[in-house]
């Protein structure tokens, strides 16, 4: 009986050992970057994105599911924002419109559901870029899909007027086709600075 469960024991250790090994081989050394990038935060280990259902402009769903196979840029914002959300969306477009960019799905995500309905974000991604994708949905599905990736937003004014100002971390995500965050870019956003950044870490990783 003892042997027996010293076997089960050794199996199980080695199971454990592969599976071990399995996820540290598939995961490369963490990327280097030049030592004059600053603010490019390299996830290493990946984060997987959780489970959640967000609405897009256009009315269909958009789930953790949608990131597959695909790499994406999503940029999590508010459409009254005064400034950086208008200039990360402009990043974009420069970025979407240059052919020797390899196939990358752009995203903006809400904070603020209140306002942003779907008739809102669809005017405002379509402004910047016909295939760009625009997410709004319930504020706790919203805060399921932003604190894993280290998304901070808050308030300002009275919420019930119209003219509340949001705060929010303004970062651009690097999101790989296995619906994992890779990497986040922090402003000051601009298109040379964030292409570098985004295709190195994609080929890096690829």
């Amino acid at each position: 009986m003892k042997k027996s469960k010293n076997s089960l024991l050794a199996i199980i250790a080695v199971i454990f050992l592969g599976i071990t090994w399995f996820f540290i081989a598939e995961e490369p050394p963490i990327l280097k970057l030049p030592n004059d990038w600053e603010g490019i935060i390299i996830e290493s280990p990946p984060t997987p994105a959780p489970t959640f259902t967000f609405t897009q402009h256009n009315g269909k769903a958009f789930s953790e599911k949608d990131f597959l196979n695909k790499w994406s840029l999503i940029f999590f914002g508010y459409t009254n924002c005064p400034d950086v959300c208008p200039n990360a969306m402009r990043v974009f477009a420069q970025m979407a419109q240059d052919p020797k960019l390899p196939a990358t799905e752009f995203i903006f995500a809400t904070v603020d559901p209140k306002r942003d309905n779907t008739s809102r974000i669809a005017e405002f991604v379509n402004f910047f870029g016909k295939d760009f994708i625009g997410l709004t949905g319930d504020k706790k599905e919203i805060d399921k899909f932003a604190r894993p990736f280290g998304v901070i937003y808050d308030y300002e004014g009275d919420v019930n007027s119209p003219d509340y100002i949001v705060t929010h971390f303004a970062a651009i995500y690097v999101i790989d086709p296995k619906a994992r965050l890779r990497a986040y870019i922090l402003p000051p956003h601009n298109k040379i600075r964030v292409q570098e950044a985004y295709e190195l870490i994609r080929n890096y990783y690829e």
